[in-house]
């Protein structure tokens, strides 16, 4: 069968093989897209519209490898596994560490229906995000190399996607089986980039997950976990930035925007 011209061209990019509609797939997709696109918060920062249309994520995460954030990433993926025929809907989750806090669904997800099973298929989380498909079941541990998942349900009846951390499991976001569209994306992506409270619009955020070789930025502070350990380096320079952005996260910036970067959300 042949497939459009993105779906051709992402599935290449991550050096994949489509044959069948099956889990092993999903776990090779997740995990190759997680491993080679950064998490990052730069087109939030810089300002830009983020577009979110079919065109745009490939354009900006496959053609030009910027990466993005869960609104661009999520709709790759989604946008793929619609056209190699899988049964998915977009889903929108509430991303806080706690039950009790009123959050918004600022975060897109996709839910695939596979056989009698369903799976959270999730390439846009970030440095605390799933490598794998997380199947929907209650309760149960689900290990993905040094990490463990598992969903729950909360007093409100939603389900809650939970990650062990020093020996018990922390809220990384609820959310439910509703009916969403491109539409709410839309309308939480608008916020999401341009709210004056935006997580992402006041912070320099990046992340990638290579198996197990997590790694992560925040502002000033670089963290890399390999094999369980966790190393913290302090960014201290324009140079140590522009390093860490081409050899950890496989960014090419100009000097001028490195240095921007630096200036508003690194130097002390």
């Amino acid at each position: 069968m042949t497939y459009n011209s993105r779906a051709t061209a992402y599935i290449a990019d991550l050096e994949l093989t489509f044959k069948h509609r099956e889990l092993e797939f999903l776990q090779a997709l997740q995990s190759r897209h997680v491993a080679k696109y950064s998490f990052n918060s730069l087109a939030v920062i810089s300002g830009e519209e983020v577009k979110i249309d079919s065109a745009s994520v490939f354009n900006k995460i496959v053609q030009q490898g910027l990466g993005g954030y869960c609104f661009e990433h999520n709709k790759l993926t989604y946008d793929l596994l619609v056209e190699l025929g899988f049964k998915v809907r977009i889903l929108m989750a509430k991303v806080a560490n706690s039950n009790a806090i009123d959050a918004p669904r600022t975060h897109r997800i996709s839910l695939v229906d596979l056989a009698d099973e369903q799976y959270i298929v999730d390439t846009g989380f970030g440095h605390l995000g799933c490598r794998l498909p997380v199947k929907l079941v209650l309760g149960e541990v689900q290990k993905q190399g040094q990490s463990s998942y598992r969903i729950q349900r909360n007093v409100a009846g939603e389900y809650t996607l939970e990650m062990l951390k020093q020996g018990d499991y922390t809220l990384l976001y609820r959310f439910d089986l509703g009916s969403y569209t491109e539409a709410d994306c839309m309308v939480s992506n608008f916020y999401t980039s341009k709210h004056p409270q935006s997580n992402f619009l006041n912070n320099l955020i990046l992340s990638r997950k290579i198996d197990n070789d997590i790694r992560s930025l925040r502002n000033a502070q670089f963290h890399r976990i390999r094999q369980g350990i966790t190393e913290i380096t302090q960014v201290t320079s324009v140079a140590q930035l522009s390093q860490l952005l081409t050899e950890a996260f496989s960014l090419e910036l100009e000097e001028v925007v490195i240095e921007s970067l630096f200036d508003r959300f690194v130097k002390a």
